[in-house]
Parts: C-alpha cells; sequence; structure tokens
C-alpha cells in the first residue's frame, strides 16, 4: 500500500517491480503515483494507481518527489494549468495515458519531465536516479 495523504487512506498500488528492485528498495520509499486512471486488475488483485519509474539499460528508478513535499501533494507543470481529470473513464476513452506517456522523460540530470517541464511541488522537482531515460 502506498500514503498518499488521502483521508480514505493509503491505496493498494501493484506493479511489476519486482524483477527490477529488492523489497528493501520498495518498502517506504517515496514515489509519485499517478492516481487517475481508474482501478484495475492485476493477477486478480484491484491496483488504485501507479508508481512513475525511470528506466534505462542502466537500470530502473522511482521518480521520487523532493523530500520537503509533504505526502499526496499534488505535481504540477509550469505551464499546463488546470485540475486533473477526476474520470477515469474518460481518461480511458481520451487515451490520455498513451498520449501523455511518450512526452515523460528524465533529463540529464535525472529531473522528471513532461515535454521538457520538470514534475514540480512547491518543495521543488521531481526526480529519478536513471538520468536521460523514459519514464513509465
Amino acid at each position: 500500500t502506498i500514503d498518499l495523504g488521502e483521508p480514505a487512506g493509503p491505496r493498494q498500488v501493484l506493479s511489476g517491480l519486482a524483477q527490477y528492485l529488492p523489497i528493501e528498495a520498495v518498502r517506504g520509499a517515496r514515489v509519485v503515483v499517478l492516481c487517475n486512471l481508474g482501478a484495475k486488475k492485476l493477477g486478480g488483485v484491484e491496483s488504485q494507481g501507479m508508481v512513475l519509474c525511470a528506466k534505462s539499460e542502466a537500470g530502473l528508478g522511482f521518480v521520487t518527489p523532493p523530500d520537503a513535499a509533504p505526502v499526496g501533494e499534488r505535481v504540477c507543470f509550469e505551464g499546463f494549468p488546470g485540475e486533473p481529470e477526476s474520470n477515469p473513464k474518460r481518461i480511458q476513452k481520451k487515451k490520455a495515458w498513451e498520449t501523455c506517456m511518450p512526452d515523460l522523460a528524465t533529463d540529464a540530470e535525472g529531473v522528471a519531465c513532461y515535454r521538457g517541464v520538470p514534475f514540480a511541488t512547491a518543495a521543488g522537482k521531481c526526480t529519478a536516479a536513471i538520468k536521460s531515460a523514459p519514464i513509465s
């Protein structure tokens, strides 16, 4: 489960990270989670979000918020105003994830970006240990 600071409590989020990261690296990690895709069953178990990671031949690493960012703070992108879509069916219908994913990557410093614009919180930019790599 991942605590996203929501009144309903932590969300159950499943991933295929076991083949890349030991459980010790996953447990308790601060991560950026895509929350409005809608729940999906993976192996018969419901997952309520997607952990974002940068991946390259060098390995895989979580996209992480700044240490000072409070749990559950929304990530924003300068120049892309607006509220997140709250209806997962609309997101699926518009193929929003499939449209955005090719534009997600870390830069040469490991800053997570959408179309070259950093993932940002009030505390600063989100980063990943894997540099110059796609995010999914």
